[in-house]
């Protein structure tokens, strides 16, 4: 059955090349038109891959780009208009680079914690399980209290963007406007997220956008039918989630599944390809995994 395979910023073109040969050894990569006629019974799509990349990172532009167009290849691309527009960063790629145990401090601070219940918790995750407005006062708080730096935009600009729809490689969609966690947000910001990205974004390309991708993505925990419905009544057609299987026509298409790929060598990436399908589903069900974690950090921070 096919499958879709999710990239996001990539800073390694040889690993990105080397990952394209194994997934070209392997399969057939298609655009997205033909995941349509896979879902509407028009094809049965066998052995085939759809390449999607969220975000909208600089380097969808200065490294994928050009290595899918070299080579022929198509992928969906899924960014905010609002950090494209307005040269900022995700509240995530804003605080990468930050001192683990002084953003400890800064959170429990936020959160009016005491620090020690936030020891052993790695801060990015804990960071997951918050509001989008909390997760900018952690950055506020840290910036002041360290003397840190607003970080250039990482993302791609306005003129790239309309030179990546134009190009033919990409098929462009909505990816919210500012990455929240959207089932952390009240109705009324979650909707906003969905609805506003698509109609910005839509206004941006001059065309409509039908296309979108959830934050994080893990069902249930990161969206659910709430934002499904957002999304249905913001025009999309097609939703992506990270749910880790192949492709059915029994999906519903406000949830599509997708693979994510973003570390290990060839050997590496042969082997997550060829038995994902049935390794994938065992290791969430017996194995620790984000997911897993996430929930945890909620149970031991804002459950007790």
């Amino acid at each position: 059955m096919p499958r879709i395979i999710n990239f996001h910023d990539i800073d390694d073109r040889q690993w990105f090349e080397d990952t394209l040969d194994v997934i070209q050894d392997k399969f057939e990569i298609v655009p997205f038109s033909e995941i349509k006629k896979f879902y509407k019974g028009q094809s049965t799509a066998k052995n085939t891959v759809h390449l999607t990349v969220d975000d909208g990172h600089i380097s969808t532009y200065t490294l994928i780009y050009p290595v899918l167009k070299e080579r022929g290849l198509t992928a969906s691309i899924f960014v905010s208009p609002k950090v494209i527009s307005d040269r900022t960063n995700f509240w995530y790629l804003e605080s990468a680079e930050y001192d683990k145990q002084k953003l400890r401090e800064c959170i429990s601070e936020v959160l009016k914690l005491n620090i020690e219940k936030l020891n052993g918790f790695y801060p990015r995750s804990v960071m997951k399980t918050l509001r989008l407005d909390q997760n900018w006062e952690v950055i506020e708080l840290y910036r002041e209290k360290f003397n840190e730096p607003i970080r250039d935009c990482q993302y791609i600009n306005p003129v790239q963007l309309i030179e990546l729809e134009k190009s033919g490689v990409f098929d462009i969609g909505a990816h919210t406007m500012n990455h929240p966690i959207l089932a952390n947000e009240t109705e009324r910001i979650s909707n906003f997220e969905i609805a506003e990205s698509v109609r910005m974004l839509s206004e941006m390309l001059g065309r409509e956008v039908d296309t979108f991708a959830y934050p994080n993505g893990s069902p249930i925990l990161d969206f659910g039918k709430r934002e499904m419905n957002f999304a249905k009544d913001a025009g999309i057609k097609y939703a992506f989630s990270f749910l880790f299987k192949d492709l059915s026509r029994n999906d519903d298409l406000l949830s599509i599944p997708r693979y994510g790929l973003h570390h290990g060598d060839k050997d590496f990436i042969r082997k997550k390809l060829t038995y994902g399908p049935v390794w994938e589903p065992i290791k969430r069900m017996f194995f620790s995994n984000e997911d897993k974690y996430r929930k945890k950090i909620q149970k031991n921070l804002f459950q007790n």
